[in-house]
C-alpha cells in the first residue's frame, strides 16, 4: 500500500469515526466504523489500536480545525461569536467523543483547552472592545459555556439533541454576547 493510500484510509476512518459517534454514540465498536469507512479490521487496528485512540485522533483534529479557523477570524470584530459557533457546531457533529475520552488522561484534556482557550482570547478582546461580546466574560466563562453545550448534545434521543442544542446555543448567546 502506497503512503497515499494508507493517508486517504486514514482519512476515511477519521470521517468515519466522527459519523459513527454522533450517530450511534461512545460504544460504537471499531469494526462498525471501519465497515462505514470502507476499509477492513486490519486495517483500522493498523491506524488505531483502541476505541480511544481513534477518538483522541478526532478530538486532536477537531482543535487543529478550531485553531485553522480561530486564525481566518482575526480582522473580524464577531470573531468570537463564529468562533463559538463554530465550536459548538463541531460538538454536534461530534457527539460521543467526550464520553469515549472520559478516561483520558487529565493534561491531555488541559492541553487541548488551553489550546482552544488561547485561540478565544484575541477574539473576546476585540469582541468586547466592539460591544459584541458582554464586557465581563471572560476566555474562562466561554470555555465552561462550551462544556454546557457539550451537555446539551449528550442525550442519545436525536429529536430532543437537536432541540436541546438549539435551546442550549440561544441561553450561551444571550449570556455571553450582546446580539
Amino acid at each position: 500500500m502506497t503512503r497515499k493510500d494508507a493517508a486517504r484510509n486514514r482519512d476515511r476512518l477519521l470521517t468515519a469515526a466522527r459519523r459513527m459517534f454522533a450517530e450511534r454514540g461512545h460504544d460504537v465498536a471499531l469494526e462498525e466504523i471501519a465497515r462505514a469507512a470502507g476499509v477492513s479490521r486490519t486495517t483500522i487496528y493498523r491506524n488505531f489500536a483502541t476505541r480511544e485512540e481513534l477518538a483522541a485522533t478526532v478530538f486532536a483534529d477537531n482543535v487543529a480545525q478550531i485553531e485553522h479557523h480561530a486564525a481566518g477570524l482575526r480582522d473580524q470584530l464577531d470573531g468570537a461569536v463564529k468562533l463559538f459557533d463554530f465550536v459548538l457546531d463541531l460538538q454536534l457533529d461530534n457527539r460521543g467523543l467526550a464520553q469515549v475520552l472520559s478516561n483520558a488522561d487529565l493534561q491531555w484534556f488541559i492541553e487541548h483547552a488551553r489550546r482552544i482557550a488561547a485561540c478565544f482570547e484575541p477574539l473576546l478582546d476585540a469582541g468586547r472592545a466592539a460591544g459584541i461580546v458582554h464586557p465581563v466574560v471572560e476566555v474562562d466563562d466561554l470555555m465552561l459555556a462550551i462544556s454546557m453545550g457539550e451537555s446539551a448534545v449528550a442525550t442519545s434521543d436525536v429529536a430532543r439533541r437537536d432541540d436541546r442544542h438549539k435551546r442550549a446555543r440561544e441561553m450561551l448567546h444571550r449570556a455571553l454576547f450582546t446580539r
